[in-house]
Order: C-alpha cells, then structure tokens, then sequence
C-alpha cells in the first residue's frame, strides 16, 4: 500500500511528493507527461513587486526566503542548477507610472526591496519608450521545467511514478483509503493544475483559468542577459541568445492552442520597445491554474476524506509551491492549520450548493 497517490506532476505535485518523501512516506506520482502544464512554459519568476500599482506580493517575506531555500536544497539533491538570482527592471515609459512610484516608494515595505541604484542610459540604448524606472532585488527566476524533469527522472528512478492521464472512473473511494487500478493508498492528492476545472470531485471550486502565451525570441546582443526586464512585456535570458518573452493573460480563450492573433500581440509589443532585431523561434501557450479571489486552493474534500487537493498557485506558483507544500505536508502528518486564506474549508459552501 502507498501513503499517498499524486495526481499531476508540474511544481506543485512535485514540490508535495518532495516534502512527502522526505518524511519518509511512500508515494505514487501519476502524470501524463506535463501536457499543457504551465510549470513547463512559465518563466518560473520570484518578483516580489508587482504590478501597475508597484504592489507587495501577498506574504513575499516570508515565501521568497523559504522557496530560496528550498530550491537550493532541491540543486543539491538533484545535482541541477535551476535557480537564478537577478534583479527584476521595471521600466516606465508614462509620467502617470513614475508618479505612481513615487507614491509607493515611500511605503517601507516596498522600498526596502528597491535597488539603490538605476542607470537610465543603460537601457535607454536598446530599449525605445524609456522615461525612467526601478530594479527590485531578492527577485530572480526558477528553471521549472529542468526541476519537474529532473524530479520526475528521480521518481522513476525510485520506481514511484506511473505515465498516464489519470481516469477519474477507475477510481474507488472507500472511507480511509482509494483504490486505482489495483494500486492501493492512504490518500490521494490532485495536483492537476488547470485540469482541476475537469475533476468531477473539486470542479465546484471556483476556479478561473488564465490562457498565458510566450514567445521564445533570439536577440543577438543583446545586453541585460543578467536583469529581467518588463517593458510592455518581460524580456528573460534563457541561454545563448535565447530569451523568453511574455506574457499574455487571457480568461475568456477558446482554444488552448497558440493562435496567430496572440503571437501577432507579443510580436508588436516587443517591436515597440526593442531597437534590436529578433527572430521568433517558437510560439508556446499553456493554462495558469489562477483562482477568483487569487488564493490557493489547498485542503481535505468535504465529503470524500481520502482525497486532498493542492492547487490555485497561479501565476506565482515558483514561489507559493514550496511554501505552502511545506505546510500542507505538516498538515497532513503532524494535523497542524493550514492557512484560513488557502484551506478549501472556506468554499465548502459552494459544495453543498452543487
């Protein structure tokens, strides 16, 4: 018998198998190989300001140091290097937005992650549309996809992953275990991603899925391989002259396929602020697992016990996963609260409604 079954292997499945493992505990991962996942397009950002309106990301002081730590604990085990410290450049190109800055600057909790400095000529000479702008540091990237793969190459290793799209049909709930085609565990916990919106037991969530596509883009010299720019759009070194270029956010899409309209858009932005030619090498999209009052979903079915989701990362999943995997795991084992603002509890409601 398993401890746990996970379904869905992107950073947030991984993240809860690691922390389960590490307390020792048997555990299946069922994946259908990331198909559409969002943790293999994403640009795995740590921003600790965000937005127009330069906001503090919700509990940023206590994530970001817990996912650094455990992203370096992961590099050590996997023998991987996925996580890059860089400052995020946030560049304005209205008066409305410098004065929008000033405002906030003056809040502490924002300016203590300001960078001192700014240099203005820097980027002015690549970059057309340019008034001023602000780095924030403590901020960086994580390389998702090389993290999922390499965990995954590990599981399999270890014998505790199976491939394949989980069918909701074969599964057989009883009061303290589940049962899923022979295979026998304690719990079993869905980690799927948008695809929660398909899951017949947590589809009364109010979920609200982001369409995001990307743009992979060469840029021969260009200059701030070391920064993550966002001018109109973020502009990310991924190797060479490589760079990631995104995103769009689109709730009401038809189609989870690129589409020529949306590549159209991240072309046209890009041109607007780059005075450097680039080649679009290729065109990707994948469906951000966000929810309506942008919290994650997390905790115990309300009638069937044996079944548990962890879900609702969004947009900032590379550093809401590791933390909150970490306490969803203390909950699971050592019974202790999760967050009111992320237990499922607070839309059980909804449940009884459906």
């Amino acid at each position: 018998m398993h401890d746990y079954i996970i379904v869905g292997q992107g950073i947030a499945g991984t993240l809860v198998a690691h922390f389960l493992l590490q307390q020792g505990k048997k555990v299946l991962v069922i994946d259908n190989q990331h198909h559409q996942a969002s943790s293999m397009v994403a640009a795995g950002l740590i921003n600790p300001i965000t937005g127009r309106n330069f906001v503090k990301s919700w509990r940023i002081d206590d994530l970001i140091p817990f996912a650094i730590q455990t992203y370096q604990q992961l590099e050590q085990q996997l023998n991987i290097s996925i996580l890059e410290t860089k400052n995020v450049a946030m560049l304005f190109n209205s008066v409305k937005t410098q004065n929008d800055w000033l405002v906030r600057s003056s809040n502490p909790d924002v300016i203590d992650y300001a960078a001192k400095d700014f240099y203005l000529d820097f980027y002015k000479d690549f970059l057309d549309d340019v008034q001023n702008g602000v780095e924030f540091k403590q901020a960086g990237r994580v390389r998702l996809k090389e993290l999922v793969l390499a965990y995954q190459a590990l599981l399999q290793e270890q014998g505790n992953y199976l491939e394949e799209q989980f069918e909701y049909q074969a599964l057989e709930i009883e009061p303290n275990q589940v049962k899923y085609k022979g295979i026998v565990a304690q719990r079993l916990i869905f980690a799927e991603g948008f695809q929660a919106t398909q899951n017949p037991y947590f589809n009364y969530l109010p979920f609200a899925p982001a369409k995001g596509d990307i743009l992979l883009v060469n840029i021969p010299n260009y200059p701030a391989k070391d920064k993550l720019v966002k001018h109109g759009v973020f502009v990310i070194h991924l190797k060479e002259d490589l760079y990631w270029v995104g995103s769009t956010y689109n709730r009401d899409y038809k189609t989870i396929d690129p589409t020529p309209k949306a590549k159209k858009s991240l072309e046209e932005r890009l041109k607007r602020v780059l005075k450097l030619p680039f080649e679009v090498v290729e065109h990707i999209t994948a469906v951000r697992p966000t929810v309506r009052d942008r919290r994650p979903f997390i905790g115990q079915h309300p009638h069937f016990k044996a079944l548990y989701l962890f879900n609702g990362m969004g947009a900032k999943g590379s550093y809401l996963s590791p933390f909150f995997a970490s306490q969803f795991v203390a909950h699971l084992e050592q019974e202790k609260d999760l967050d009111s603002e992320v237990d499922i509890a607070r839309y059980y409601s909804y449940y009884e409604e459906k």
